[in-house]
């Protein structure tokens, strides 16, 4: 059997040059290796669109990732 967590990533990258951009994308690098920490293992990552409000016209959307981990649950 298997136990699953997700974890909230962001979905978007700003940076102003591309040696910014490639230390935005090491750090999410990093937030994967953190998470595996206990034998979880990245199983998917899904785009998740956040908002402040169900209606379309004057609401704020911003984009994340949710990483999904998985790890079997051993039985005692």
């Amino acid at each position: 059997m298997k136990e699953y967590k997700v974890v909230p990533c962001q979905g978007k990258v700003v940076a102003n040059n591309d040696i910014e951009a490639s230390k935005q994308i090491a750090a999410l690098a990093n937030v994967i290796v953190q998470e595996t920490v206990g034998g979880w293992q990245l199983v998917s990552t899904m785009p998740v669109l956040v908002s402040n409000s169900k209606k379309s016209v004057g609401s704020t959307e911003h984009p994340y990732n949710a990483l999904i981990f998985a790890r079997d649950i051993l039985d005692d």
